[in-house]
């Protein structure tokens, strides 16, 4: 495949509005193939940024030439003026709407025209269309910075760019938008359609490897969403003067207790004729919401008996400062306890809710293993957004024991498998301060690769939520494994929690006392090393306070472009264990 193979690919009605048959609505760009045009024009440079970034990143990645980004040694001082040169190009950019600054439309020009017929594998033996790619990305990246984020620039002001996406954020009829965005929230691109690639805002750059993640700073490039549809949305409110540099969160680690009826047979093990097995398959029922004596436990019920007392208990340790972000495990709630519950936060300060919801589908009735953030605007009420499990739990004979769980009847099936539903794979990413994004994993999806893990490697969220029903989150068992991998790269802070009840039917097993409900993973922050710490609720105590503390720090791409401090990093600063009377 050639460059302009590729080109055509991305952009199959070309770059010039001008010829499209159709006018290139939010409805007509999302349909199959796109808008349709009478003869696709390539020689006009695409005028939005991510779109530039999109091309030319995916040709780079295809290409291999990211490895060819390292400054020449021998003309430093020639490749700092280009990186300025590329900076005031960017700037002026960052302006005006209408069509890129001149320099970059004749970067295009000559790769379309002078360089399109290079097939792919031979662009890292071309240094003069090396040249031609990395700047153009690198112009396309730093344009784009402050897209997707409601922070201004340091004159107090966004730039039209990313003043663009912000009004496409909010989506208010009333607010003139002068470029509709119609892949958003999914892809902040154009044109190019995230069903051949995805771009969304980044939070980190990977100091770890050499790849195409190492070479931008504001921009993310994603693989297509037929495997993974991410998402970007901006839940950040106005940071309280004192102690701004603080994230406090409250951990209850509920449910407290699980009935054994609580996990229930769906399918047994099958005998096959061709000398296989099909699987058993297991079902949670919420138990721990239901009261024998009394109605079903409700939103307002915990909230009033438990979630406010602890909002109540945290704000008095936090010196009169409450909790940013309440977390439950995986599978705590119901979708209705949820909601009822979030109505009760109403007039707090908590700024979002992260749980774990037993869901149903409504088209197949099967069930739905769920994380749910809802984010509490102000003046706006609640926003809910939710992401369905990537993968089954499979529970084997020493979990079962563990758990002490003896729900099937057959003596020789050790293992069962989560019968859940798997499909419409998402994976939102939240901005939820203006400079500082998370996501949320459900259990297993921590510890499998895909979907998930190279779209969170490009993004580079700075903390990682992972929401699970496990054993004693001691630092050596799989989730301290796993989550030092993405502290590795891209440098995530990473926050596992379970619950109680299955905490203590492990230690109930193993004849252990110490309720590790949580572990905290950090990256290595200003010269010190990566760092764990486990969490741990005190005997007859019911939730934890985490205090984290955000600083800036200095991050650089491949090509040596600074961020000038603009990324952060989340370090624990200390957790205080809550009790409350029930």
């Amino acid at each position: 495949m050639r460059i302009i193979d590729l080109i055509h690919q991305l952009l199959p009605a070309g770059t010039d509005a001008a010829y499209l048959v159709e006018a290139p609505t939010r409805e007509i760009l999302n349909r199959p193939g796109g808008a349709r045009a009478t003869f696709p024009s390539y020689s006009l440079c695409p005028v939005w940024p991510p779109d530039l970034f999109a091309v030319v990143g995916t040709i780079i990645e295809r290409s291999g030439c990211y490895t060819e980004a390292s400054p020449d040694r021998n003309r430093l001082s020639q490749h700092a003026a280009e990186l300025a040169a590329m900076a005031r190009t960017a700037a002026s950019w960052q302006r005006m709407l209408e069509r890129p600054p001149q320099a970059v439309r004749q970067l295009w020009h000559q790769l379309v025209s002078n360089y399109g017929m290079i097939p792919l594998a031979q662009v890292a033996e071309h240094p003069s269309v090396l040249r031609v790619l990395l700047h153009l990305f690198a112009i396309a990246d730093e344009a784009s910075a402050g897209m997707g984020w409601d922070r201004r620039a340091r004159d107090g002001r966004h730039s039209e760019l990313a003043l663009n996406v912000l009004i496409n954020a909010v989506d208010d009829p009333s607010i003139p938008n002068p470029f509709v965005l119609p892949y958003w929230p999914h892809s902040l691109c154009g044109m190019v359609s995230p069903d051949h690639v995805v771009v969304l805002p980044k939070s980190l750059t990977t100091t770890k490897g050499c790849t195409i993640r190492s070479l931008s700073h504001h921009l993310a490039l994603l693989p297509c969403r037929t495997t993974l549809n991410p998402s970007w949305f901006l839940v950040s409110r106005k940071a309280a003067q004192r102690r701004a540099n603080e994230i406090r969160l409250l951990l209850v680690p509920y449910p407290f207790f699980i009935p054994d009826d609580s996990f229930e047979l769906t399918s047994s093990r099958t005998q096959l004729g061709n000398g296989t097995t099909h699987a058993a398959f297991f079902r949670l029922r919420q138990r721990w919401l239901e009261d024998a004596a009394g109605p079903t436990l409700s939103g307002t019920d915990l909230a009033e008996l438990l979630v406010l007392p602890l909002i109540e208990q945290a704000t008095a340790a936090s010196g009169g400062l409450a909790p940013n972000g309440i977390v439950f495990p995986e599978c705590a709630l119901s979708e209705q306890v949820a909601n009822e519950l979030v109505k009760a936060l109403a007039g707090t300060e908590i700024e979002f809710l992260i749980t774990g919801v037993l869901a149903e589908n409504a088209r197949t009735g099967r069930s739905l293993n769920q994380a749910k953030m809802y984010a509490l605007i102000e003046g706006e009420g609640a926003l809910p957004r939710e992401q369905n499990k990537h993968h089954r739990w499979r529970i084997d004979q020493t979990q079962a024991d563990t758990y002490g769980l003896n729900f099937d009847t057959d003596p020789d099936n050790h293992q069962w498998w989560e019968d859940i539903h798997l499909t419409g794979r998402q994976l939102p990413f939240y901005a939820f301060r203006k400079d500082m994004s998370m996501v949320t994993l459900i259990c297993e999806d921590l510890a499998r690769m895909d979907p998930a893990m190279n779209a969170i490697r490009a993004v580079g969220p700075n903390l990682v939520v992972a929401l699970l029903m496990d054993s004693p989150q001691l630092y050596f068992r799989w989730p301290g494994r796993y989550a030092g991998v993405l502290t590795d790269e891209p440098g995530c802070s990473v926050l596992s929690l379970t619950c109680l009840a299955t905490v203590d039917r492990s230690n109930r097993y193993f004849k252990s006392t110490r309720r590790v409900v949580g572990l905290w993973s950090q990256p290595s922050i200003q010269g010190k090393a990566a760092a764990q710490e486990e969490i741990e609720v005190q005997p007859d105590h019911h939730g934890v306070l985490l205090t984290l503390k955000s600083s800036p720090f200095h991050q650089t791409t491949l090509d040596n472009r600074s961020d000038a401090y603009a990324a952060r990093q989340l370090s624990l600063i200390g957790q205080q264990s809550l009790q409350v009377q029930i």
